[in-house]
Order: C-alpha cells, then structure tokens, then sequence
C-alpha cells in the first residue's frame, strides 16, 4: 500500500519501490529545504558580507502597508458616509420651518417701522443696502449704510465703478454739529458746522434729505401691504442660507412685485432665522442684486469727526440775487439746522459776487458789503452807502438799508427768517445777498454721491466719466 512504512521505519513505499523516509520529505516539502538555505546564511558576519533578512520579516512589513492602506480607505468611506448624512438628513433638520403667510405677516408686523426709526423710538438702529449692477459690461457696486439713534443719525455712501475709480460720502448729525467727509482714490476732505438746534430729531432730518435708497431698508413692511391688497400675489416659503451658501440657516419668503422707481419687476426674498429676527432681503432682477441688512445695533460717533475743521453755516437764501430797489427773501437752512445769534459775534449779511477760476478749479468770492446781523435786526437797520454812476456818467452815493427780521423770534439763524435790503434807487444787478461768519459765505452742501435709483446712478456715473474723459484730452 502506498504510504506504507517498512518494519524498521526507515523506508516508505511509494507504489513501486522502498523509499528512504528522510529522501521522500525533502520531496513532499521543498519549501523547508529553502527555508533552511536561507537561515543558513546569516551566520556570516565577516566584514563586507551582506546579512540576509528572513523573508518572514518581509511578509510583516508588507501586511502593515496594506492594513493601514486599508485604514485610509475605510476612514475616507466613513467621512463621505459622514458627509452624506449631515449634507442630506441632519442639516436640513437645523433649518427653521417655512412660514405660513399669516405667519409672515405676523412677524414682519413686529420689525421696527419707518416712522419708529425716525422717531427714534426704535432705539439703536443700522441698515446696510450693498447693489451690484450691470449695464453694457460696465459693473457698479455702491454701499449705502445707515446708523439711527434717539440723538444721532450716520449715513454713508460709496459708489465703484471699474477704471473710473469710486468716491464716497460719510454724514454725521447730532444735536449740537453737523460733520461730513468726502473721499475718493485722490484723498478725502472732512468738514464741521456747529449748530445750535434742528427741527426735527437727527434721524427724521438725515433721512428725510437723503437721496440713498433708505426704502430697501423698509421694503418688507410694503411687501406685506402689497399682499394683503393683492391675495394673488406670489407667496412661497422654504429653507435656504442668508446671504449665501456659506451664511446663517434660515427660511425665507418669496415673491415678485414692482418696486417705485425701479424699472421692471423684481425677485424679492425675504429671510428670518430660528427665532424669528429678521435677516434681510435680497432683490435682483436682470441687471442688479441687492443684499438688505438691518438690525437693532448701538453705534458710536466717527473719530474724524473731533478733528475735523469748521466750515460755513448750512443755508442759503430762497431768492439771493438782487435786481430791484427793494429786494426781500428767507433763509433755509440745510437740515432744518439753527445757528445761535451772538451778540458780538462775526455773523454778517453780505453782498457778494462770484466766479469760478478754471485753474484753480474752485469759486472765487468777493465781498462787496457788509453789515452785521446784529445792527441789521435793529429797528432802523443797517445802512451802506454804494457807489453809482448814471447812464449819463453822473456818479453819487446811494444809500441801502438791510434788515434782518427773526421771524419765530427765537434769537437764532433759522429757516423762515427774512432778509431785505432797501435802495434809493436800483444799484445791484446780479449781486448776491448772502449770509456769513468768520468761516466764510454761508451756502448749503451736496454731500451725497449721485444716488436716486440704479439707473439713474449709471447715467451720472457715465456722464461723470465721459467728462473726465474730456478734461483728459485737453
């Protein structure tokens, strides 16, 4: 039988013949054989022998490369799992619920209103209104903030456009000054007027003369009007981030509508986190994006205000050109702004001209007049004897009285407040009748940059840029 051992266990049939036990395992087993081979050689030690590793060793090493490879593999597998589930089934649970339209209703309801801001009864508040727009490949940004509290408004204005450069506007009001800064990439100028009052609260008169789009800020009130007197108007509700992919969870409110002004209909979204505060808006359509922000904020005044130099009163006079004998008009003040009548102060009424000078580019004016208001407000008025010479060459003297009248009789320069000057005969052909103090002629001052509306802003901006174009030329 194969296999079978001989009776003294040294030899082993194979089928044919007795085999040698020892000579037929070294045949079934060549592995061992080699194994011994190998092993064999490391005992050699003598210097520039090579000292063989056992190929057990090489079998470790390579397990360990595939045990972390597969490591790796199953820990990038676990994080697209891990993605997967956040991405799909728990970050969509993090979103507030879409609202109901009575919802929406509700809570818009309870934002601050355009008449509590201007109040100031809402407390602290800021709005951001940031527009990018488009038109014949010439892309604008303009930024407009807007800063409310009971005794103090800001606003700010900046308007970017590509090569033309931008230029900015920074207005400060409070009770007892009035400060602006303009700037643009050439460097920028601050000025400050000291007033004595206003009318109205800081807010009401910054806002109520500004040209920025300050209704953005409000514009989810007139959504909420526009709804309730259009039932069929777009309504829609669902969770997206605000005011992009990488912003805060929050369910938004969708619609169309017009917005006066504006050209076309706009796609309007209105956002709100978790507990209901408002987030924003967003409006576009085919030529702009805007991104509206507002909330209740504190604020602090500007440090370039307390450094900033002191400029002309804000006002001018309704009718400062004289033509007549007699001649009569009313101040108006920038702001609504008064300015406290100081006994011996510098406050003048003056008779002026003015030119421009193309090479300084700037206006030149030249004092003809002047009398102070104090001695004006006098029951006979101020008298200046002018110069004059007849059609026929004759010269004389004629004399001229001014008056100043404090019409609400609150011993200050306010809006209402009348001027006139009384001649013997007619002198003045085109001087004009101003108001000054040790600063210089009083004149109100444009400190916005060219807002109204999207469009609007274009065409100044173009315009603005073709005339430098020109300058450039010459």
């Amino acid at each position: 039988m194969v296999g079978e051992i001989s009776p003294d266990g040294k030899f082993v049939w194979d089928g044919s013949e007795w085999k040698p036990i020892e000579a037929n395992e070294a045949e079934q087993n060549p592995e061992n054989q080699i194994t011994n081979n190998v092993f064999q050689l490391n005992p050699q030690g003598q210097e520039g022998d090579l000292e063989w590793q056992p190929v057990a060793e090489k079998s470790q090493e390579g397990g360990k490369v595939k045990i972390i490879a597969m490591s790796i593999v199953g820990l990038l597998i676990v994080t697209a799992l891990s993605w997967v589930v956040y991405a799909f089934v728990i970050d969509p649970m993090l979103y507030p619920d879409p609202y109901s339209k009575d919802k929406f209703f509700s809570v818009v309801g309870d934002q601050p209103s355009e008449e509590e801001v201007l109040s100031g009864e809402a407390g602290p508040w800021v709005c951001s209104v940031e527009l990018e727009m488009e038109d014949d490949g010439m892309k604008i940004k303009t930024e407009f903030d807007m800063y409310v509290s009971e005794d103090s408004a800001r606003s700010y204005s900046k308007i970017s456009a590509g090569i033309f450069g931008w230029t900015s506007s920074d207005v400060w009001i409070d009770e007892t000054q009035v400060v602006w800064e303009t700037a643009d990439p050439d460097g920028s100028n601050t000025s400050k007027v000291l007033i004595s009052s206003l009318d109205y609260s800081p807010s009401h008169e910054l806002i109520a003369n500004s040209s920025g789009p300050i209704e953005m800020c409000f514009l989810h009130h007139e959504i909420v009007e526009s709804m309730k007197n259009d039932p069929g108007q777009k309504f829609s509700s669902d969770k997206e981030r605000f005011p992009d992919e990488e912003g805060v969870r929050a369910v938004k409110v969708e619609t169309k509508m017009e917005i006066e002004g504006e050209d076309g209909e706009m796609n309007i979204a209105v956002y709100f986190d978790e507990d209901d505060n408002m987030l924003g808006t967003k409006i576009e359509n085919s030529t702009f994006e805007c991104i509206v922000t507002s909330e209740l904020k504190s604020f602090s005044e500007p440090g370039w205000t307390s450094v900033s130099p002191n400029a002309p009163m804000l006002l001018d006079l309704s009718e400062d050109y004289i033509y007549d004998m007699n001649h009569s008009t009313e101040i108006v003040t920038q702001y609504n702004a008064t300015y406290s009548l100081t006994s011996g102060s510098d406050q003048k009424i003056v008779i002026y001209d003015d030119e421009w000078d193309d090479e300084t580019d700037s206006e030149v004016v030249t004092i003809l007049y002047e009398v102070s208001i104090e001695d004006a407000m006098s029951e006979s008025g101020a008298l200046i004897e002018v110069p004059h010479e007849s059609w026929d060459g004759e010269e004389s003297i004629v004399n001229c009285t001014i008056n100043y009248t404090d019409v609400d009789s609150d011993s200050s320069i306010s809006s209402g407040d009348v001027v006139g000057i009384s001649c013997e005969s007619s002198v003045f052909f085109g001087e004009i009748l101003g108001i000054a103090d040790e600063n210089g002629v009083a004149e109100q001052v444009n400190m916005e940059v060219p807002w109204i509306s999207p469009i609007f802003t274009i065409i100044a901006l173009l315009g603005a840029a073709m005339l430098v174009s020109r300058r450039d030329l010459n």
